[in-house]
């Protein structure tokens, strides 16, 4: 199904499975621990101490291996993910940081032509925050035939005339202000209310044609981030009720790597998705069926 690219200016230019990829870390345990190092052949030379350290720590950086059984639920848990997702429809990417899963998403649909993938920042503050993002937008739009635009403001989509009604999925991973308050209970109100400001404007966005239609919002688990009440801010800010809830597989796209919405500094963030080691979940929030059968 070819999209239609939508016409006008637009902004800028250019079923979860039961154990989490971090249990899965937890149980396993390396097999062949204790391992007595191979006896040096006649003519060869015995491993030093230090060459034994070296593997040690090589064998060590790889991390502990999984059993088949954890294989089968990691490998499911990035299928399911995968899944969310087709070719055939226009998805909304908001709050993009340097544009590594709009890059992965097009690899893996193999086409960006019903991709647009938006960030707050203008351009230059794009550059000066994450360096890579210039990399991913331009394979996002040579290569894949997407479009990637700056300067959009995830509580005002509806403002963008283009935008109303217009997609099938809208995507926010790991929304983040980025004000740096340390008070915990306020920090807490602030990002309930940017996603609630965010739900009222999104729903406007997505496509009431089409059933499968759905707003989707990666979080990291525990909290603060359990404060921000997810579920009930969009209940409450907009027609949707949770559909579904499911584990973020950071396995499942090539490419991926999760930047923090202050930038990457290397005293703060961790290399490709660490810091995602912990555990996150994507919340599917589609619209009410009063709602779905009034299209």
């Amino acid at each position: 199904m070819a999209h239609k690219k939508m016409k006008g200016r637009l902004l800028g230019k250019g079923c979860s499975v039961k154990k989490s990829l971090k249990q899965a870390r937890r149980e396993c345990q390396v097999k062949e621990k204790g391992k007595k190092l191979k006896k040096a052949q006649p003519g060869e030379e015995a491993a030093t101490p230090k060459a034994e350290s070296k593997g040690t720590a090589a064998a060590a950086s790889e991390g502990p291996r999984l059993t088949k059984k954890e294989q089968k639920a990691k490998a499911m848990m990035e299928k399911q993910h995968r899944a969310l997702y087709s070719e055939k429809e226009r998805i909304l990417l908001v709050g993009e940081g340097n544009f590594s899963f709009a890059r992965a998403l097009c690899r893996h649909l193999g086409s960006g032509a019903g991709v647009y993938a938006t960030c707050f920042d203008d351009e230059a503050t794009l550059a000066k925050k994450y360096t890579d993002a210039e990399e991913c937008r331009k394979e996002v739009e040579d290569k894949y035939g997407g479009t990637t635009l700056m300067g959009v403001d995830a509580t005002r989509l509806h403002s963008v005339k283009e935008f109303k009604g217009a997609f099938h999925k809208i995507i926010w991973n790991f929304p983040h202000i980025g004000s740096g308050e340390t008070d915990l209970d306020k920090s807490a109100e602030e990002h309930r209310l940017l996603l609630a400001k965010f739900f009222k404007s999104a729903a406007k966005c997505l496509n009431k044609e089409s059933r499968g239609s759905a707003i989707h919002v990666a979080l990291k688990t525990g909290e603060p981030y359990k404060s921000w009440k997810v579920v009930q801010m969009a209940r409450g800010a907009a027609p949707l009720d949770l559909g579904n809830a499911l584990p973020f597989a950071t396995g499942a796209w090539e490419g991926y790597a999760h930047r923090r919405t202050i930038g990457f500094k290397t005293a703060l963030s961790k290399d490709d998705s660490e810091e995602l080691a912990k555990g996150a979940n994507i919340y599917v929030f589609v619209r009410r069926p009063e709602e779905a059968d009034e299209a």
